[in-house]
């Protein structure tokens, strides 16, 4: 206990041995309270999440702790808060004041600086051009700045917001201080968010690998520039709602309940099936080239002639459409090549055995001359030399026998 006391003794003295190297962050008085603490908004390409640090107003807890891991692995991990923060930031050039609200962000109090993860940022729609100006071969008044396009405005249309960035050493930076409570609730300073604080931001969503490597084909060229000008899509997997309890005892009360969750994709009404409650499959395509060209971003043109050139294979058909069957996922039949054309095929014998012991061949041919044969030992043989024929040629869609018994046995079909 007495070295404990003396070690904190010591560094008790220490401190009070340096009062010049305390830094003024606040200035009260008695009257009115205003925070002057200024600190630096840094990009951080290696941060999977933007960082509040001390210096800032924090508006929101989600409720949603997170533990954080550092550079170093033996130093282990902390559990920091989720929040949404604001700092104030005066432009440069103009002297306008925004102040710049970053949602679902680690709030880590004993930082002395805030680090912004420029893929949150740009999930966010706001664009993040990171390259110096002095590096850039045309620079412009947008290059290594943060910009954000249709920003609302109260006293005119929306405009675009453009704030430049500053290279503290070779990190980009933005100058930023801490605004009060009061002064964030008078809206006096137009508010420019940088994430998103309804859609939940997940670092290691493997989505965002999926769409990258989806806009290119394996050379590596981009797959269509006609699509990378639309930005980024998201596809809506499934909608589904749904109603509450409800007297099913009265016929309108019971429609409602009904379409509140709808899970038959069509019923065809224009036909008599309709009329003795048969549903039945459609005859013509399930998609049309409009519907195609906008769910995968390509041309009207590009998804015409995929249609027309697509063809659905192994269909499984349900004789009672009423009944719940669970099909296997069983996809042999995909893995051979498609014959356009009906193959005939018949066994043929001979009366002299071949040096290898070849009595009979199987023949597959065509109404067009084309023709393959397998010699065989026996007639029993015929199923090895179908399996051949697909494999090597490829499976037709029908094929014409005779009805002999070695073409109809459980092997052969």
């Amino acid at each position: 206990m007495h070295a404990v006391r003396s070690s904190s003794q010591w560094l008790t003295g220490v401190v009070r041995s340096l009062p010049q190297t305390r830094r003024v962050t606040a200035i009260t008085s008695k009257t009115k309270a205003c925070t002057n603490a200024e600190t630096t908004l840094e990009l951080d390409s290696h941060a999977d999440t933007c960082v509040l640090g001390r210096d800032v107003l924090i508006i929101q807890d989600f409720e949603r702790p997170v533990e954080v891991q550092g550079f170093d692995p033996e130093l282990g991990t902390q559990m920091f808060r989720t929040v949404s923060g604001v700092v104030a930031y005066h432009h440069p050039i103009t002297g306008e004041c925004f102040h710049l609200v970053i949602h679902q962000a680690i709030h880590v109090p004993h930082l002395e600086h805030h680090l912004l993860c420029p893929m949150q940022c740009r999930v966010n729609d706001v664009t993040v051009n990171d390259l110096p100006k002095f590096l850039a071969i045309d620079p412009t008044e947008n290059t290594h700045a943060i910009i954000f396009q249709d920003v609302d405005t109260d006293d005119g249309p929306s405009r675009s917001i453009t704030l430049p960035l500053e290279l503290k050493g070779v990190t980009s930076v933005l100058n930023v201080s801490v605004p009060t409570a009061d002064e964030f609730a008078s809206h006096t300073c137009t508010r420019l968010e940088f994430t998103s604080e309804h859609l939940i931001w997940d670092p290691n969503d493997p989505s965002f690998g999926e769409q990258e490597r989806a806009m290119t084909d394996y050379t590596g060229s981009i797959i269509d520039t006609a699509a990378n000008a639309r930005g980024r899509s998201l596809i809506i997997g499934a909608i589904s709602t749904f109603q509450d309890g409800a007297n099913v005892d009265d016929y309108d009360n019971l429609a409602d309940v009904l379409e509140a969750k709808q899970i038959v994709a069509s019923v065809d009404s224009t036909t008599s099936h309709a009329m003795n409650g048969t549903v039945r499959t459609r005859t013509h395509k399930p998609i049309d080239p409009a519907t195609l060209a906008k769910r995968w971003c390509i041309d009207p043109t590009r998804a015409r002639d995929t249609i027309e050139r697509t063809t659905q294979l192994g269909v499984r058909v349900c004789l009672h459409p009423t009944l719940s069957r669970r099909f296997s996922t069983n996809d042999r039949m995909m893995r051979y090549r498609r014959l356009q054309h009906f193959v005939f095929s018949d066994t043929m014998f001979a009366n002299i055995k071949s040096m290898r012991g070849h009595k009979c061949a199987q023949i597959f041919a065509t109404n067009f001359g084309w023709m393959r044969v397998f010699p065989m030992a026996t007639k029993g043989e015929a199923h090895d030399a179908l399996s051949l024929v697909f494999q090597r040629c490829g499976v037709p869609p029908a094929m014409i026998l005779d009805g002999s018994k070695e073409q109809l046995c459980k092997t052969f079909r």
